[in-house]
This record gives C-alpha cells, structure tokens and sequence, in this order.
C-alpha cells in the first residue's frame, strides 16, 4: 500500500529567543524525535527546513508542499505563532491541513497551537488539532488516520468512474448526480455501453482463454470444465481489463444483465478477479456501491466484498452477507478451497456465468454505505467480526439463502442490530478488513458527509 505522503513545516516566531533562565524557546530535539517518529509511523515525510514566521514563509511553505505532492500539510507549534500571517497562506491550498504540538511548558507552543486551531475554525478552513507527544502511539495513530484519509480523497479527485451499461434491477440507491459527484468528490463518471464489452471478449485469443483459465485450475481445487460458460467468463475478465486500460477508469460499476448475462454471460467472475488485482468493480451498476468500495480499498489497500445484507438476525447481533456470485477469492481462507461452479439463477443472466464460492476469513471488519437522504450524502458505518460458522452449523448457514454455492461472510456485529438496519439503506454493503472507523470519519468531516454509526 502507497504510504500517505505529508509535509512537516514549523512554525514559530521566537526562533532566536531565549527564555529568563537562557534557555531557547524551541525545543529543537522535540522537532527531531517528531519527524523521525513520523516516519516509523509508516508516512512518508517532506521536511519545510525553514521555520514559518511571516505570510512569506508560510506562502513558501504551502508552495513547496504542493510541489512535493504531499496529501496532508502538518503545521507544528514549536513556539508562539503570528495565525494572522499564516492563516492566508493556508486557504490558498486545498490539501488536508494538520495543526500539531507537544505538550510541553518549554516555548509557549500551546498557545501557539490552540489559536491557529481556533482561527482555521473562524475562517471555515477545515483541520485537525493533535496535541501530544511523539512517543505517544495515540497521538501518531491520530495522525496517521487522518492522513490516510487525506491520501484516499486526494486520489477521489481527479478519478475516472467508468460506468459499463447503466441503471439496473430497479436499485434506484444506485443512481447518482454525476455533477454532483465531480463537484463534491471530484470524480468523473465515463460511459462504456455493455455491447463494448461483448465485442472485445469476443476478439480474445482463444490462447490468452486457455492461458488464464490453466492459472485458475493451478490455483483452485474446484473449477468447472472450459466450456461455453467458463469460456466466456473468462473473456469477460480479459475484455474488462482491455477496457479499463484502453479508458484510464480508476474503478468501475457494471450493469451485469439483463443485457450482458442474458445474450452474453454475467460477470461475478471478471468481478472477483479485478478485485484480488485490486480494481473496485460493483454489480449491477451501482455507482454508491463502487464508491463506497473504492474508498475503503483506498483507505485499506486490499480487496474489497459488496456483497448483499441478506439477513440480519437481531436476536444474535449476526449479519449474514452474500452476494449473487462474486467476491474476491482472496478474502477465503485458503483460495484452494474456492469452488467455481455455474451461478444459475432464472431471471438474472439467462446465458449463465460462473460464481465464486466462499466463506470470507475471520477478522475484524468495516461495513460501509454511501446513502443520500433527501439529497445529502451520509455514510453508514459498522464494525463487527467475520466468523466462520461451526461445521455442525455451517451447511445449514449456506443453505438458507437457496444458494448454498454463492460468497457468505458472517459478521458478529458491534453495536445494535435494530439501528444497522434502520441505518442501512440499501441492499448492498461493503466490507473492508479491518477496523477503518477512524479515517473513515475523517474523511467525512473533509468531505462534508454525515456519518451515521452503528453502536
């Protein structure tokens, strides 16, 4: 995963001030042991060499910073600070800004700190104020959180969303403002009709088939014979992947039938596959669902699972997930163990396709939504832990949903299961390892989304 890159600038006008007892202001091995701790923190860092004391050094500071192409600015308070000289500066950029000092007596930093904080308040610029030591791990935990999340939305901005096909089974919570979407998130939403699709799998050597489909039965145990179905699946991942190149699209949403899966194939295998090479491609064309997908893949760096909340059984605090055919095969426990078989469902792809057989990993894990309400974005968060039902247990689990051969994730979910369901508005959840609560309401504050927490 590409480290969050940020600048360290420090600010302060005592520069070559001492104290009554002879001592300097700045604490200058506080400065060393804040950037060392920075880097193994895991965050890439510029260093502004310079001390911010006027509107010029600051002005040098954010234009240096942007040159680097740093996603999160951090102001440190080394000593008293003129806000008035660097307030200006800072509204010039539109980069994640990050106020941060130790609490310490020595320099008058605190101060310094606190009335940057409150003047970026009274001028609507929006920051983040940490105030703790470098060897303090909560305090590098807020820091890195919030430059993670800085990183995901400089990488919103300026994507391209490709949306293959359009509008599908009625799931209106899919549907979006694509100017909206350009002003709020920067991202630019290209079209590709679903015919393109079938028309570059068609044109795959047979060869390049053979070639993948030979990789898949050295990797899993259970795949199905390269027949018409198999075949064509496959030509749909290899057409997927010409076409995400050949249109630069950072992440996809694919209208997988009725035109595609009934006269073609459907696409749970091209999906599952983009996924493990960490590509964001939702089902049915639901542009909420690929972003939200894309974010937590940005946020997390690994493969991301959209599948359905097909039941939620309140009385065990369980949420049962299963999509209609894909998942990346990665989130198994062992990918050996993944079936491949025929997704074979009346009324969704009559040309069949191949679907993703598992039980995802147990871990801690994020569920995420993009919602709108009344036309203003929130984002439904939740935590819980993936678990793999007892095998006593577990045939029956599969067998409940009709489709036993289908992707299953089991969540025990942390908070109240009355408010996930009444927080949750739409059929389609996405599911990242690991505990991403933090960054990911970061991320709404910058963003100006609502979060709505499950707890």
């Amino acid at each position: 995963m590409e480290k969050p890159k940020v600048s360290f600038i420090p600010c302060g006008v005592h520069v070559e001030v001492t104290d009554s007892f002879g001592r300097p202001f700045i604490d200058y091995q506080m400065l060393e042991k804040a950037v060392d701790s920075l880097r193994k923190a895991g965050l890439e860092v510029y260093e502004f060499k310079n001390f911010v004391r006027r509107k010029k050094d600051a002005i040098r500071a954010v234009e240096s910073s942007e040159k680097e192409g740093v996603d999160c600015m951090i102001f440190y308070a080394a000593t008293w600070l003129w806000a008035s000289e660097i307030v200006g500066a800072i509204r010039s950029t539109s980069k994640p800004i990050l106020i941060w000092t130790a609490p310490i007596s020595q320099g008058w930093a605190t101060g310094g700190a606190m009335v940057l904080h409150g003047t970026l308040d009274e001028v609507g610029i929006k920051h983040k104020f940490v105030y703790g030591f470098p060897n303090d791990p909560e305090t590098l935990k807020r820091i890195k959180v919030y430059a993670n999340s800085a990183k995901a939305i400089n990488k919103l901005k300026g994507s391209t969303m490709g949306l293959i096909g359009g509008f599908s089974m009625g799931a209106f919570t899919g549907r979006v403002d694509e100017a909206y979407w350009m002003e709020r998130f920067g991202i630019n939403v290209d079209h590709v009709d679903q015919c393109i699709v079938i028309q570059a799998a068609k044109e795959i050597p047979k060869e390049e088939v053979v070639k993948k489909y030979e990789g898949l039965k050295n990797l899993i145990d259970n795949i199905p014979p390269l027949d018409e179905v198999m075949d064509r699946s496959i030509r749909i991942y290899l057409a997927m992947k010409k076409i995400i190149e050949q249109n630069k699209f950072n992440f996809t949403a694919l209208k997988c039938f009725p035109e595609l899966g009934d006269y073609y194939a459907t696409a749970c295998l091209a999906q599952s596959l983009l996924g493990d090479e960490g590509f964001v491609s939702a089902c049915i064309g639901d542009l909420n669902t690929a972003l939200t997908a894309y974010i937590l893949h940005l946020l997390s760096g690994s493969p991301i699972f959209s599948p359905d909340v097909q039941q939620v059984r309140k009385e065990e605090g369980v949420v049962k997930l299963t999509s209609d055919g894909a998942c990346p095969l990665s989130l198994a426990k062992s990918v050996k163990e993944v079936k491949l078989s025929r997704r074979g469902i009346f009324g969704e792809g009559a040309a069949d396709g191949i679907c993703i057989g598992l039980v995802c990993n147990p871990g801690t894990v994020t569920l995420a939504r993009l919602c709108r309400i009344r036309g203003k974005y929130y984002l439904h968060i939740a935590l819980g832990e993936a678990y793999v039902p007892p095998k006593e247990r577990l045939e029956e689990e599969l067998n409940a949903c009709g489709f036993p051969y289908w992707p299953h994730a089991f969540i025990k979910l942390e908070g109240n299961p009355e408010a996930f369901i009444q927080n949750q508005r739409s059929e389609y959840t996405s599911m990242a390892y690991g505990n991403l609560r933090e960054e990911l309401l970061d991320l709404c504050y910058l963003l100006d989304i609502e979060p709505i927490l499950t707890q």
